[in-house]
């Protein structure tokens, strides 16, 4: 049996959750250390992306992760997306934040040309509940985790989605209106309004959204578009192998034919 005291142990928990601060600084130092380095890097790979037609198109059309978030509609839109640039903070005190910058083709009637930035940001958010419950107890709370939030981004709606664009709802309140208005918070152009402050009020899982892009599409789009092609060329490959057992099967059931039918000239 341990003879270590609660004072003790008290200090023991103290001096653990320094350490684990501790622990943080040091994984925030090294996520710094890492986006200086990667700047220029991303900033060349950008330049030499824009070169290559329909990249993001080909990137985002075949992410299931991605289409996992949006209407089926949306992506008539998602194809006029010609760049997308994710920028990460660097300051120590606001690493995990970050910016999407997109770039959009005009879709003629329907649709007009635009460069849009989204901007987010990492918090530590206190809920009324909790500051209420902190000021009633003696004990020393547990640090807030940190939480993912954003501004409402003003972006230009396609004109084919008048009927659920949230700006152009006269009656929100109406049936109709809250089937519209719910409409158009599921759509692409719904997330841009998305702030991580009105859960079931706004884009679902809108937060998760930006960290596909800035942790996952945008850092390995390179890899994703590679992979659309070799899967693009396999099934090029398989559809031309196909056609040829189609022709040879055609060549030997000829073959087979002309004996029966001598046989039957026979007869």
């Amino acid at each position: 049996m341990s003879n270590t005291s609660n004072e003790e142990i008290s200090e023991a928990f103290l001096k653990l959750a320094q350490n684990e601060l501790k622990v943080e600084l040091i994984d925030k130092e090294v996520e710094q250390f890492k986006i200086k380095k990667m700047e220029s890097v991303y900033n060349e790979r950008d330049t030499l992306i824009e070169k290559i037609p329909s990249f993001w198109k080909i990137v985002l059309s075949q992410h299931l992760d991605f289409a996992n978030y949006i209407r089926a509609s949306d992506f008539k839109y998602i194809d006029a997306i010609e760049k997308i640039t994710v920028k990460y903070a660097s300051d120590i005190e606001k690493i995990g934040s970050f910016s999407i910058t997109f770039h959009f083709n005009k879709i003629e009637g329907d649709l007009e040309e635009q460069i849009v930035t989204k901007n987010f940001k990492l918090v530590k958010i206190v809920s009324e509940d909790e500051e209420k419950k902190d000021a009633e107890s003696d004990e020393e709370s547990a640090e807030p985790e940190e939480t993912l939030i954003s501004d409402v981004c003003s972006i230009q709606w396609p004109k084919e989605y008048n009927s659920i664009n949230p700006d152009l709802i006269e009656d929100k309140k109406s049936s109709e209106g809250k089937k519209n208005y719910r409409q158009g918070m599921k759509s692409f152009f719904g997330w841009f309004r998305w702030t991580g402050l009105k859960p079931g009020k706004e884009f679902p899982h809108g937060d998760s959204l930006a960290t596909l892009f800035s942790e996952d599409l945008y850092p390995y789009c390179v890899k994703y578009y590679t992979e659309a092609q070799r899967d693009f060329e396999d099934e090029q490959s398989d559809s031309e192998n196909s056609s040829e057992e189609g022709i040879e099967l055609s060549e030997d059931e000829a073959e087979d034919e002309e004996p029966a039918q001598k046989k039957a000239r026979t007869e």
